[in-house]
C-alpha cells in the first residue's frame, strides 16, 4: 500500500464500498421482480452520476495527492446515487417498493451484523455502538455526526448532532426521512444479529424545544 495511506482511509473505503453494495443488491432485488421494472430509472442514474467505484483495490485508484478530497467525493457520489435511485423508485413504483428496498436494507444489515458477531468484541452496548460504525457511512471521520449521551451496562444513548444526508435527498427532490426509516431498519437488524441480548430503539425527544433523534442500544 502506497506510503500516504493510512488504515483510517482504507477503514472509511471499504464503508463506501458496503454502501455501493447495498445500492448493488437492491438493483438486483428488483431486477429479479418483473412486476418491479425499474431499467429506465438505472439508465438515467448511470447516465446522470459518476459510476461506482467498482473492484479495484484503494491504492490503484485513489488520489493520492488528495486523499481527503477524493474520499470525500466518493462518499457524495454513493449518497447521491443512493438518494435519486430510491426517490425514484417510490415516485414511479409507490409505497409497496419501499418495502422491498426496506428487505435489502435488512439483508445486509444481518449479514453485517453477523460478521460482527465474528470480527470483533459486541459484549456491551458500547462495543455494539463501535462496531456498528466499522460499517455505516456517516461522513467523514472528522465530521463527528453522532454525539454519545449515555454509556451504561445496558444501555449506550446517542444523539445525531449534524444531518450528513439531509442535502444530498434534498439535491433530487427526495425526502430524507425515508433514509432514516431505512438506516433504523438496517441497525436493528444489525444489533440483534451481533448480539441478540441487545436491541435497537429510537426516539425523537425534545430539550428546550429543540427536537432530538435519540438512538439507543439496551439490553433486552
Amino acid at each position: 500500500m502506497s506510503k500516504f495511506l493510512a488504515p483510517i482511509h482504507s477503514w472509511l473505503f471499504n464503508k463506501i464500498k458496503l454502501y455501493e453494495n447495498l445500492e448493488k443488491d437492491l438493483i438486483n432485488d428488483f431486477k429479479a421482480d418483473p412486476n418491479m421494472n425499474i431499467s429506465n430509472i438505472l439508465y438515467v442514474l448511470d447516465s446522470s452520476f459518476e459510476k461506482p467505484l467498482g473492484d479495484a483495490p484503494l491504492e490503484e485508484i485513489i488520489d493520492v495527492s488528495n486523499i481527503h478530497g477524493w474520499l470525500q467525493n466518493r462518499i457524495k457520489i454513493a449518497e447521491i446515487r443512493h438518494a435519486f435511485l430510491i426517490t425514484n423508485i417510490l415516485n414511479e413504483l409507490g409505497d409497496n417498493a419501499l418495502e422491498k428496498i426496506k428487505e435489502s436494507y435488512i439483508s445486509q444489515g444481518k449479514a453485517c451484523g453477523k460478521e460482527a458477531s465474528e470480527k470483533y468484541n459486541v459484549a456491551t452496548p458500547f462495543e455494539l455502538f463501535n462496531a456498528l460504525n466499522n460499517y455505516i457511512l456517516e461522513g467523514m471521520p472528522c465530521d463527528s455526526a453522532n454525539s454519545i449521551c449515555i454509556n451504561e451496562e445496558d444501555i449506550l444513548e446517542w444523539r445525531t448532532v449534524k444531518d450528513l444526508h439531509k442535502d444530498y435527498w434534498d439535491a433530487v427532490n427526495g425526502d430524507a426521512q425515508v433514509f432514516y426509516e431505512l438506516r433504523r431498519a438496517w441497525i436493528s437488524s444489525f444489533i440483534e444479529v451481533a448480539n441478540p441480548k441487545f436491541k435497537y430503539t429510537f426516539e425523537v425527544k425534545f430539550l428546550n424545544e429543540v427536537k432530538l433523534y435519540s438512538n439507543n442500544i439496551v439490553l433486552k
